[in-house]
């Protein structure tokens, strides 16, 4: 194991530390599927094509007990 994955470990283990790397990697993602969802549109996808994108981003969000909203 190396000093990073260690010093990371130890990190791991402070509830404020844990909760500020989780809100950031969130942060990182929904701004990757915005991005996404941004050229998708200026590419103008139909919109059935963007409402699943929308639920899929939605069901990474929320995995457990997501229904979507749009069925077609």
């Amino acid at each position: 194991m190396t000093n990073y994955e260690k010093l990371f470990q130890a990190q791991m283990q402070d509830p404020q530390f844990v909760n500020a790397y989780y809100e950031a990697r969130v942060e990182r993602i929904v701004d990757e599927m915005l991005d996404t969802l941004k050229d998708k549109i200026s590419r103008n996808e139909p919109k059935e094509n963007l409402i699943r994108v929308i639920d899929s981003f939605q069901q990474q969000l929320h995995p457990t007990g997501f229904q979507g909203s749009h069925t077609g």
